[in-house]
């Protein structure tokens, strides 16, 4: 029975309606911010790591499980142009119901002037957004676990306000001794309830993502690959309204633009790693092939698309710092903590059992 509940979930999964969202093609824009240091410092869009860190939970319903009970976790950006955003998010295992989790997510954009067509100052106005998220996961048989996020998404941008509800869905194939995660995650599936101008209802960012990790067997090294949005093939964007088209000035055709495959595939692309020292320090690493193509000067491609952080252990805490770079202007800076509210607290009996297994599983990967 299990087995084929997880069969049509997959099923769903893969015949979900296929339709692209490029930048500037739907709103709530912020719902992809990249809520952790972790994820900021591989590359974004991790969702193919399962070892308890619930910053993932957002990227990824289907990795929340018992060893997460009571854990919180926090998270600080520091964006560009005064923008600040962070995220809150917490899990608890109940004996009769599951595995449950909460987060908040917020983005401030500040203080802007506003003024008329003329350029008369009229005042200032301020743009925030939030999102609130209630999450589910069961695992099926050993080695499979699904997860679904109900978001609950509010935003006000000046006098304009809009309300919207998405839910996420994600599948996860996890091998807890050959170290092997297979994710597949399709997010943003929903609708604005309320538009910003009444009748005028907008997409939300949907993707369908599928995450690859591997840890190796005598090397403290994760590898992971993501492949994003496999639901739009080509991810480059073209603006008809930027300049005429190409024409040919012996016939007087229009010269059509050949998209360039190689180019095509890479932007679907993030890669990663992570280096494990002493199981208390962390360093990482990713690489986002269409961040660099999309935010890089030509003259001056600097470490765009490149991103770095560490992370550390210490006592009852989990320490993450990222930098990642957009452009060449400058990066971002994340910080992110982690904490057990449970670790003085008696737990489950059936968290208990489910943590020593896992601790044991742990220790045989050495």
């Amino acid at each position: 029975m299990r087995t084929r509940i997880l069969f049509t979930f997959l099923i769903t999964l893969a015949v979900l309606p296929v339709f692209a969202q490029l930048g500037g093609s739907s709103t709530y824009s912020f719902l992809d911010l990249t809520s952790s240091a972790r994820n900021a410092a591989m590359g974004g869009d991790q969702i193919a790591i399962k070892d308890g860190d619930l910053d993932m939970l957002y990227m990824n319903p289907a990795i929340l499980d018992s060893s997460m009970h009571m854990y919180l976790a926090t998270d600080f950006t520091n964006f560009y142009g005064g923008v600040n955003y962070g995220y809150l998010g917490y899990a608890h295992t109940f004996d009769k119901i599951g595995n449950v989790g909460f987060g908040v997510m917020y983005a401030n954009y500040g203080e802007f002037t506003r003024a008329d067509v003329n350029g008369t100052i009229q005042g200032n106005f301020s743009a925030n957004e939030t999102l609130i998220h209630g999450t589910y996961a069961r695992p099926f048989g050993k080695y499979f676990s699904t997860g679904a996020n109900l978001k609950l998404i509010y935003s006000q941008l000046a006098e304009y306000n809009s309300f919207g509800m998405a839910v996420d869905l994600a599948a996860m194939f996890h091998h807890p001794t050959k170290n092997w995660t297979v994710s597949l995650v399709a997010r943003n599936i929903g609708s604005e309830l309320k538009p910003y101008v009444a009748g005028q209802y907008e997409p939300l960012p949907f993707s369908i993502d599928l995450g690859i990790s591997h840890k190796l067997k005598y090397l403290p090294l994760r590898l992971s690959m993501t492949i994003v949005d496999l639901q739009k093939p080509d991810l480059t964007y073209k603006d008809p309204t930027n300049s005429p088209p190409d024409v040919d000035p012996l016939t007087g055709e229009v010269i059509e633009q050949k998209t360039n495959i190689g180019d095509a595939i890479m932007r679907h692309f993030i890669f990663s790693t992570e280096l494990t020292i002493a199981r208390r320090i962390f360093i990482r690493a990713g690489y986002n092939y269409r961040r660099r193509q999309e935010f890089k000067v030509a003259s001056k491609p600097g470490t765009v698309g490149f991103s770095w952080g560490i992370g550390v252990k210490v006592n009852r805490f989990t320490f993450s710092y990222s930098r990642a770079t957009y452009h060449q202007a400058g990066g971002t800076n994340q910080i992110s903590i982690i904490t057990n509210l449970g670790t003085h607290v008696k737990m489950p009996k059936r968290v208990r059992k489910a943590k020593q297994s896992k601790d044991k599983a742990s220790d045989g990967e050495g």
